[in-house]
């Protein structure tokens, strides 16, 4: 792999999210957390999430869940192209509705989900330099290879911190 460049965080530019899979399947409501910030599921995450939808595991009912709410925010008259508004948040949900050719490093086997997320996400960041681009995952081998393609990532960590909810009786 080539070393990427370096990724900075500019506060002035608008945050768009790329999910990865696991998040969704660790917490369903994620989807509502980024405040006034969009976010983008690619196409091989729902492709994922049908996969891991049968059972009675706690991933399998998050799964579930997830496919509910999107099912929910999915009307008739959505527009797609502009995104859809998500309640408990100021930021819009997108899909990936075409596909986006980016090419990957040669040792980057083509066909796995990872890789087909980390080209989404450097193809949206060359797509639209006016926002940061986010790719955010569980898993540490992604988001390490992330960095090292010059994608900022993020690890989900809503679940590390204390809401004022927590400390009521």
């Amino acid at each position: 792999m080539s070393a990427g460049k370096a990724v900075a965080n500019d506060p002035q530019k608008p945050r768009l999210y790329i999910l990865d899979t696991n998040v969704l399947m660790h917490d369903p409501a994620s989807l509502f957390r980024f405040q006034e910030h969009d976010i983008l599921l690619p196409m091989i995450v729902l492709e994922e999430l049908d996969q891991h939808k049968k059972g009675l595991s706690e991933q399998a009912r998050n799964v579930r869940q997830v496919s509910r709410r999107l099912d929910e925010l999915l009307t008739d008259t959505a527009d797609l192209d502009k995104g859809l508004p998500l309640p408990y948040a100021q930021g819009r949900l997108f899909f990936q509705t075409a596909a986006y050719q980016q090419a990957l490093p040669e040792d980057l086997a083509g066909g796995k989900a990872d890789n087909e997320i980390l080209a989404v996400t450097l193809a949206l960041q060359n797509r639209h330099p006016e926002k940061d681009v986010i790719l955010v995952s569980k898993d540490i081998n992604l988001r390490i290879k992330g960095r090292t393609l010059g994608i900022r990532v993020e690890d989900y960590e809503n679940d590390r911190a204390l809401e004022d909810a927590d400390l009521l009786y």
